[in-house]
Order: C-alpha cells, then sequence, then structure tokens
C-alpha cells in the first residue's frame, strides 16, 4: 500500500512518488449466526438454500442462515454491475456445491474434507490466483466466470460453499490479505488460498516484511481470528474503496472506507487506507489522525509510518518524516521507497552524507530506479563530487532516457564544469519537454553567455523575465548582457527593475554607477557608489571605488 513519494513530488510522486500505493488483497469471511437484523437493515433478504438438504447432518455440522452468503455478496457486486442476473449465478455456484457434495457423501475426517474441496476448485475447475486488485478479481460472479480471483475473490468463494455445505470454514484477515480456516473446536487447520489451499501456520504470517502484526494486535483479536460477518462484509467494502481510490473515485472510496470502518472497527489497515483518501481530499488533519490509529491498532504495520512520513514530508516537518520513514525501514528492510523519500529528506535538511547512503541502498535493492540514480547524483554534486555525480545522471538517463528532469540535473552539473555545448543540449532537451521552466532558460542563457553568444543569450534571458518578472537576479544578469551589446539606457531599466525588487544587492549598485559613468550622469554614478561601498565596505576593489569617488567628487 505504498505510494509515491511526497517529497521529491510528494504530490506528484510529487502524490514522488508519491507515492504508489500496493493494492490490498482482503478477502470475505465465513457466515456465522447471529447478524440477521444487520442484513435486513442493508435490503438483504431471507432467500432458500440454494443446495438441497445434505440428508443426515454430519456431527461437524454447524448452524445455517436464513441470508446466505453467496446472495449478499451477489447483491454488494450488483452495485457496481447492475446488470448481474444473481440467480443465474446462484445456479452456477449450485452446480459447484452440488459436486463437491456428492464427492463428499457423508466424510467427516476434516483432512478430507478440505482436500475434497481443494481438488475440485483447484485441480478439476481449475481456479487461479492472481496477486491484482481489480474489481474483476474480487466479484464473486466474475470469478465464476472467468475462474481468476484475487485472495479476496476466492476467498468468498470457498466461503460461500462451505457455507451451504455447513463447514466450520471461517475468513481469517492479516494486514492485506486473506485466508480460511477450518476450525471446529477440536480441529483446526489454516487454508491458504493463494497456493491452492496449502496449509500455513500462524506464524507465517505474523513477520512479513511491511505487514508484521505485533504481539499486541493479535492478543486483542485484531488479526488472525475468526472473522464475524460483519468483518466479512468490512473487506469487501475495504477492497473496493481501494479499488475505487485508485481509479480516481475518490468520493466513493471515502463512502466505502467508512462503511468498512463502521463494521470492522479494528483494522488497522481500514484506516490507513482512509488516512490516503482524506490526503487526497486535503483533509489533512483526518489523514493524521487514521494513520495514528493505524499505529495504534498494529504497532507493526510499516505502510502506516511510511504513509504519514510523506504527509509530513509534504507539510515541510522533514524532522517527524524522517522518523517516520526510519520506522517503516526498521520494519520492512527491504522497502525501496521508504529508503528513497528518507534519502530525499536528508538531502532536504542538509544531510547530503546519509541521502546518499538511503539512495545507494535503494539502488542495491532495485538496479533498475533510474529517478534514483538521478537524485543521488545531485547529491554527489551537491558535495563536490562530480565524476560520481555524472556517472549517476548518465546511468539514470541510460535506464530512463525520456526523464526530462534528470537532463535538466545534468545540464546544471556541465554548466556548472563549464562543458557549456553539453549543458545547452541537455537544457535544450529539456525545455523541449517542459517548455515553461523559467530556471533551465536561466541556465541555458548562463550558458550561451559562457560560451559567447550573447544574441542567444539575451533571448533566453528574456524568456526566463516573461515567464517570472520577478527574478531580481535575472534583470541584473541582463543589464550586464545589454552593456556588453552597447545598450547603456536598457541596461540601466534592468538594473534598477533588479533593486526594486532587491535592493541590497551590492553588485547592482557597482554595474548601474558605472553605467550611469559611461552615459555621464557623475552624480547618479556618485550616488551609486556610495552605496556600493556602504552595503560592501570590504570589497577587493573598494580602494579604487573610493578613488572614483574622490575623482567624480573634484569633477562636479
Amino acid at each position: 500500500m505504498e505510494r509515491q513519494s511526497q517529497i521529491t513530488q510528494i504530490k506528484d510522486v510529487n502524490n514522488f512518488f508519491i507515492l504508489l500505493v500496493k493494492n490490498l488483497c482482503i478477502c470475505v469471511i465465513c457466515v456465522i449466526c447471529g447478524f440477521k437484523c444487520f442484513f435486513t437493515s442493508l435490503g438483504f433478504t431471507s432467500s432458500d438454500s440454494f443446495a438441497n438438504d445434505l440428508g443426515s447432518k454430519p456431527i461437524w455440522e454447524i448452524s445455517t442462515q436464513e441470508t446466505s452468503l453467496a446472495r449478499i455478496v451477489l447483491k454488494i457486486a450488483q452495485e457496481s454491475y447492475p446488470e448481474i442476473d444473481i440467480e443465474q449465478y446462484i445456479e452456477k455456484l449450485n452446480t459447484i456445491i452440488k459436486n463437491i457434495k456428492t464427492i463428499l457423501n457423508d466424510e467427516r475426517e476434516p483432512e478430507k474434507i478440505i482436500k475434497t474441496m481443494n481438488s475440485v476448485l483447484f485441480k478439476e475447475l481449475k481456479f487461479q490466483y492472481v496477486q491484482a486488485g481489480g474489481l474483476e478479481y474480487i466479484s464473486l460472479h466474475k470469478v465464476l466466470d472467468t475462474r481468476i480471483g484475487n485472495c479476496e475473490g476466492l476467498s468468498i468463494l470457498y466461503l460461500c460453499i462451505a457455507e451451504e455445505l455447513h463447514l466450520p470454514i471461517y475468513g481469517v484477515s492479516v494486514p492485506e490479505h486473506i485466508f480460511v480456516r477450518y476450525d471446529d473446536g477440536d480441529f483446526r487447520k489454516n487454508i491458504e488460498i493463494g497456493y491452492e489451499g496449502m496449509a500455513t501456520p500462524d506464524s507465517y504470517y505474523v513477520n512479513m516484511p511491511g505487514k508484521r502484526i505485533s504481539q499486541m494486535s493479535i492478543k486483542k483479536g485484531y488479526y488472525l481470528k475468526n472473522l464475524t460477518m460483519d468483518e466479512v462484509i468490512a473487506n469487501i467494502y475495504l477492497n473496493r474503496s481501494i479499488i475505487q481510490k485508485e481509479q480516481g473515485n475518490i468520493e466513493n472510496a471515502l463512502k466505502d472506507v467508512n462503511r468498512a470502518i463502521e463494521l470492522h472497527k479494528n483494522d488497522a489497515v481500514a484506516y490507513c487506507n482512509r488516512g490516503v483518501i482524506y490526503e487526497k481530499t486535503g483533509n489533512v488533519e483526518h489523514a493524521i489522525y487514521d494513520y495514528n490509529k493505524s499505529i495504534d491498532l498494529n504497532p507493526d504495520y510499516a505502510p502506516a509510518y511510511y504513509n504519514r512520513g510523506s504527509l509530513y514530508a509534504s507539510m515541510e516537518k522533514l524532522e517527524k518524516a524522517i522518523i517516520d520513514y526510519s520506522m517503516a525501514v526498521s520494519l520492512d528492510p527491504n522497502s525501496i521507497l521508504s529508503y528513497y523519500n528518507r534519502g530525499i529528506a536528508f538531502k532536504m535538511v542538509g544531510r547530503v552524507d546519509l541521502s546518499i547512503e538511503d539512495l545507494s541502498k535503494v539502488i542495491s535493492l532495485d538496479h533498475t530506479f533510474a529517478v534514483a540514480y538521478a537524485h543521488r547524483g545531485l547529491a554527489y554534486a551537491e558535495s563536490g563530487e562530480s565524476e560520481k555525480a555524472m556517472a549517476d545522471f548518465n546511468k539514470a538517463l541510460e535506464i530512463d532516457p525520456n526523464h526530462a528532469e534528470t537532463y535538466m540535473k545534468r545540464g546544471i552539473l556541465h554548466a556548472d564544469l563549464q562543458h557549456f555545448d553539453d549543458a545547452i543540449k541537455d537544457l535544450t532537451t529539456f525545455i523541449q519537454c517542459v517548455p515553461n521552466n523559467a530556471f533551465a532558460y536561466y541556465i541555458r542563457a548562463k550558458a550561451y553567455r559562457g560560451k559567447g553568444e550573447i544574441e542567444k543569450s539575451m533571448a533566453d534571458y528574456d524568456r526566463v523575465i516573461e515567464l517570472n518578472p520577478r527574478m531580481a537576479g535575472v534583470y541584473y544578469e541582463r543589464g550586464q548582457i545589454k552593456n556588453q551589446l552597447e545598450k547603456s539606457r536598457e541596461a540601466l531599466m534592468d538594473f534598477s527593475t533588479s533593486l526594486e525588487l532587491f535592493p541590497y544587492n551590492p553588485l547592482a549598485y557597482l554595474h548601474r554607477g558605472n553605467t550611469f559613468k559611461k552615459l555621464g550622469e557623475m552624480k547618479n554614478a556618485l550616488r551609486d557608489y556610495s552605496v556600493y561601498l556602504k552595503l560592501n565596505p570590504n570589497a577587493p576593489d573598494a580602494e579604487e571605488i573610493k578613488r572614483e569617488i574622490e575623482e567624480i567628487k573634484t569633477n562636479l
């Protein structure tokens, strides 16, 4: 459930990554008694069982319910797929149930029952698991049509069958996943849908990187317990909320996650996802509350720390962001985005050494992460290691030759190294992709100027001012260019505009003073030279300017 960084471009991914957030794969749970009133309130009415009576009831049978799980989940799916013919899919499911019922006959041994169900579903009918979060993979009718589903879709199928056969099988949730469990009070066995019903111990789920479960969360029954009917429905709504969020349907995503939390108040994953939705709507206070709540419910859930850290970063609370990213890394040492975002944050607080360390870790985990090379290159450049910086920029563009920002970064380094032709080439490539970036024109103007192509430099300075007319330094530099082109009056205007925007630049007074002198306006020149010395009394040319002032005074 990670998303792209919110530091470099936290809402860009900037929403940086930002920011990708993984799909959750959370399924449905076994139907147990005592929740009829809740479903009546949702508009679900009771119906006859779609499987024939089993005759003599095995000793392991649990009580039936008047409202079937299949009808409930199909009604929920109908909200997204109005064309669903519920009776058609009830009949399709009924065919599978009759087949399993016939094979089971009067079988009472739990191991053989589980083996039979797994064999029919995964060997005979060839239902397949996919690790994807699309709506088609969680909706029962789609799973029945395609025989493909994620952990939620296949668990729904498994539990609907188990309910109609009166088997004590329940859904069990862990962070970002669900499986099913046979539990009659004497015999208990987990059934991992993702591996064709393979048995897995509880310990398998406790320390999964990034999805760890704290002992406190287990003891309080937040995870690894047999789920109730409310919690089944909560998981359905949570998954649909995540899907709708990714499709941009934020309002509906919020409605669904709110339903999920109403029905299952102790799911850290639901609060974490609602935090992301609140963040997308600009409701920062609610987002922070939900991330905090998620951490309270499961202090070992890494994505909650990562998401909260990214939100802090977008708020420029970088120290808090670094603390949260560090916690995420400690819980999930392979979290590439946590290292990446922390690396960017370290650079922003001046710890370039730690930034390089984190970005190097990212690269060790993913050699194809182009922007990690680009940002490490920038960190190397800031630390004066130009050769390493250039190597990283080159590698980033080798991996992703269409990444405009890297051309910008490499162009700046070329300009700094006075490789003016290379700088102009890179900056031109960037400008072709991002034609309204004032800073790119500014750096290219300086490169043209360094190369001696004054007219081209002037054109770029003009473009910078057109895009951003409040940059004092640009007027100052353009004034110098205009003096070179013998446009003294225009140069005066630029120096004056620069000083209106920023009246504390001593060099602007010096150059304007020189221009006034060139035009014979000695009183104005005298005034600017005096201000220059006042602002910069220890200037290397202070004595020379003092002599100039005395000479002007003598001749006035």
